[in-house]
């Protein structure tokens, strides 16, 4: 496989890729399929869904609901160490592939580390939420942020849209390995 040269942006449109269909792989999961998420004068939340899971329960609960309305969960591989989450307008960028080979430096020169997740779980919950929101969902979220397993962010108002950037997958190797997860501003 080629060394990848500097990134001119932080991503690449032309290698994105659809999320999965949480739906297909886990019909009782109640995830949207939804691939977008709304941003107006909230932060953005993103942290592993094992963090929160326990709010989806029971099913139809306000919280639960809010999550499953306005929050996406993107599957990703297991990932006990943290890794930078990158900002620079349309793009946020969380640089998961293996490729990377824990070193993401080339993009500080075209992003701004606007924090560091870590996702134990394989599942991210990319999550809008205001500052004021109360528990059940407050209370797991602040104990993620308090233990560095999630990050909160700041980003314009607009429409987000979540993909998978795909990588060359070496032969024999999971096209997962190869994956950053993008959302791009619309």
């Amino acid at each position: 496989m080629p060394k990848n040269p500097k990134p001119l942006t932080l991503a690449n449109p032309k290698r994105f890729r659809t999320i999965q269909d949480l739906t297909q792989m886990r019909p009782d999961c109640g995830a949207s399929i939804d691939d977008i998420f709304v941003i107006d004068n909230e932060f953005l939340l993103i942290v592993d869904i094992a963090h929160i899971g326990g709010i989806l329960n029971p099913y139809n609960s306000p919280s639960a609901s809010y999550v499953r309305t306005h929050g996406v969960i993107v599957g990703s591989y297991n990932r006990n160490v943290a890794c930078p989450v990158f900002w620079n307008d349309p793009f946020l960028l969380l640089p998961l592939s293996q490729h990377l080979k824990e070193n993401s430096l080339g993009y500080k020169d075209v992003g701004k580390v606007v924090g560091s997740v870590s996702c134990p779980s394989g599942s991210f919950l990319l999550l809008p939420v205001r500052e004021d929101v109360r528990a059940p969902l407050g209370s797991p979220m602040d104990k993620a942020l308090a233990r560095e397993d999630g990050v909160k962010i700041k980003l314009p108002n607009g429409t987000y849209r979540v993909f998978y950037e795909q990588f060359e997958v070496p032969e024999g190797a999971k096209k997962e390995l190869y994956q950053n997860i993008v959302a791009q501003r619309q």
